[in-house]
């Protein structure tokens, strides 16, 4: 194996893989065209990919616990019980709920420790944990979520919903406990008011029958707090029955309601090189314009009005390999908002300008933006992800559960660094010389990769750990990788995984066509000698 990363202008293609890649690609091409098969006929007539989000163990508890307090729906009661009775629980949160919610014996000690996040957030995921485990009971005597501890800075919609939620429910908690003159008093009363007045003008603004932004778990939260002052309302009935529709074939609540953008993004870029698809590639370009927000960003779904950088970065991505010419008000428009959200100094936060910069978001931006154009703002964006590199190769995971993912993401976005940023380039190959070593390390002696080192192999992650060896590592020997995912491709072409996405993080969701997504991506890239 090479023990170099050859350093190429402008991000072009290094030389192939020399080992047996005849034969592998041979191999490599009959399941991609398997996968693709079957990946096509999951996109709708108007070009998009709605696959649907597994039921999770959080959202299901607070809607079963929220009809109990409403006393509504005893059917759906009963369901949601036996759905929680029957699931498996992904982590010590949703293990301690379930446990809760079924009254069984548990401690959620051990629980807090998740919302001591590294993203830069830990504040708003420690508050909304905290929040999570008021609701069900499980938060230590004595403790309260403060949302006092947040700043005041613009947040993402369902963050401000959230925080307006947990101020209500945070100020009838101390009543609770007897501690009512503090917010007894006339200011505190005003500000408890202004509180539940917005959250009840936040509610009302969103079409009525669906699912808040498309986000169940920040819906269930307002919901829960609106009980505590206006039980049975208009607003508790429509959110009810829109969530209690949203339950799927598990008969569990989703984290999200769709993610059809993002998905259909991802899918387009894997199925582009595969003959037979431009049609329909064609169709979900045209699809994915069509869904582009008034600021020129895209949000993960048809629904929500909040747009995002990852989102954003994967369409341009998609609509400048599809057709730059005809999209081309659309790039822009992209281009312009990625811009827009840059932080000072280097690297694209996930929502907003002057929020923590995130991994994922500053490697979509760099792949996403021409470097010829936005030197000013990748150079130090680049400059950042060497910076993140780990003393073992690796980067931390973000909004993936996977170490992979993020590796996969990062050196995509290096390999656009120009041979003539020549001291950047060095530090560019510098550093994907030690992911991709890392990378060899981490393989499984079944020929797979897991979520990180030790961790038991998954289809996600070993697609996206091959994807970065073919395409990073001339002369990886991708041949185990291969046979692990032939091993586990179904009779229909399609794949099953683990959980790949954590939102928030670092609490997992599923959206089950994402196996087949980035099996195909690699795939092309294994059959296209690592250029595709």
């Amino acid at each position: 194996m090479s023990d170099r990363l050859v350093g190429s202008a402008g991000g072009s293609a290094p030389q192939p893989p020399a080992a047996g890649g005849g034969g592998q690609r041979s191999g490599a091409e009959a399941v991609r065209n398997r996968v693709a098969r079957h990946l096509a006929v999951q996109v709708d007539g108007e070009g998009a990919l709605k696959d649907r989000c597994a039921g999770r163990i959080i959202e299901s508890a607070l809607l079963l616990l929220l009809l109990r307090k409403e006393r509504a729906l005893p059917r759906a009661q009963k369901e949601l019980q036996d759905y929680l009775q029957h699931a498996r629980p992904k982590g010590a949160l949703e293990r301690v709920i379930a446990d809760a919610l079924l009254g069984r014996p548990c401690d959620a000690g051990d629980v807090l420790n998740l919302g001591r996040s590294r993203h830069g957030t830990g504040a708003r995921k420690r508050l909304l944990l905290e929040t999570i485990l008021l609701l069900c009971g499980l938060l230590p005597d004595g403790a309260r979520p403060d949302p006092g501890s947040i700043g005041p800075r613009p947040q993402a919609v369902w963050t401000e919903l959230t925080l307006c939620a947990a101020t209500v429910l945070h100020v009838y908690a101390d009543r609770g406990a007897g501690r009512d003159g503090v917010p007894g008093d006339a200011v505190q009363q005003q500000e408890l008011l202004e509180y539940q007045d917005l959250l009840v003008r936040r509610l009302a603004a969103f079409p009525a029958g669906r699912v808040w932004e498309g986000n169940a778990l920040a819906h269930l939260v307002a919901l829960h707090a609106l009980h505590l002052y206006r039980p049975g309302c208009e607003l508790m009935r429509e959110g009810i029955e829109a969530l209690v529709r949203l339950r799927g074939p598990d008969g569990g609540v989703p984290f999200i309601d769709g993610q059809e953008v993002f998905v259909t993004a991802l899918a387009g870029v894997a199925l582009a090189p595969v003959p037979g698809h431009a049609r329909l590639v064609a169709r979900m370009g045209r699809y994915l314009a069509s869904r582009q927000h008034a600021d020129g960003g895209w949000g993960y779904n048809e629904n929500t009005t909040q747009t995002d950088v990852d989102d954003t970065a994967r369409c341009v991505e998609f609509l400048r390999a599809l057709d730059e010419t005809r999209f081309r008000h659309g790039i822009e428009g992209g281009e312009a908002y990625l811009r827009a959200r840059a932080n000072e100094g280097g690297g694209f936060p996930t929502y907003l300008r002057g929020h923590p910069w995130d991994l994922d978001m500053t490697a979509g931006a760099v792949i996403a933006l021409p470097w010829s154009r936005h030197e000013d703002l990748l150079g130090p964006a680049a400059d950042v992800l060497i910076g993140a590199q780990r003393a073992d190769g690796s980067f931390e995971p973000g909004w993936s559960l996977s170490t992979p993912s993020v590796v996969l993401r990062v050196l995509d976005a290096l390999s656009r660094v120009p041979a003539s940023a020549v001291e950047l380039r060095r530090r560019a190959d510098a550093c994907t010389v030690r992911a991709t070593d890392f990378l060899r390390r981490a393989q499984g002696g079944d020929g797979g990769w897991g979520h990180g080192p030790g961790k038991e192999s998954d289809v996600l992650s070993t697609a996206q750990a091959l994807g970065a060896l073919v395409r990073h590592a001339p002369g990886a020997d991708p041949a185990k990788a291969l046979a692990y995912l032939e091993d586990r491709q179904h009779a229909d072409g399609g794949f099953t995984s683990v959980p790949d996405q954590a939102g928030p993080r670092p609490l997992p969701f599923d959206f089950p066509v994402l196996a087949d997504v980035h099996v195909l991506t690699a795939l092309n890239r294994l059959v296209a000698g690592g250029a595709a």
